[in-house]
């Protein structure tokens, strides 16, 4: 996912997590040292990485050669064996051992944040009868 703050430097986060991992925004941007985060809009996604939503992967950070998007990759991927990206293009998926990923971001001379991803709670409230 694509995020940028809403206010300040407005900066652009990828940030590269779980697809079914639900993420919690306050503490992210806590973690982050950031204001308060939002999605990227459409137009960002287009001008910046050269894709549209549901389509973005760390390859489309060839065409990003600004620097504006900060990279942040969840600590937790780090303990798969394959990674799965798109490769530009959102009907296929490329896997990768975590170490080529970082030698691909390597040479295209970026560098990726590790970190824990936030993950919104999980409770249940019970009403009592």
């Amino acid at each position: 996912m694509v995020l940028r703050e809403r206010k300040g430097e407005k900066r652009y986060f990828l940030i590269v997590t779980e697809e079914d991992k639900s993420v919690d925004l306050k503490k992210l941007k806590e973690q982050l040292g950031c204001g308060k985060l939002e999605f990227a809009k459409e137009e960002d996604l287009e001008t910046l990485l050269k894709t549209y939503p549901g389509n973005v992967s760390i390859f489309h950070l060839l065409y990003e050669t600004e620097k504006k998007v900060n990279l942040v990759l969840d600590q937790d991927l780090l303990q798969y064996p394959l990674l799965a990206f798109h490769p530009l293009y959102n009907g296929m998926s490329l896997f990768l051992e975590p170490g080529e990923v970082l030698k691909f971001l390597e040479k295209i001379d970026r560098v990726a944040g590790i970190q824990e991803i936030p993950k919104v709670s999980e409770y249940c409230l019970v009403k009592n009868a």
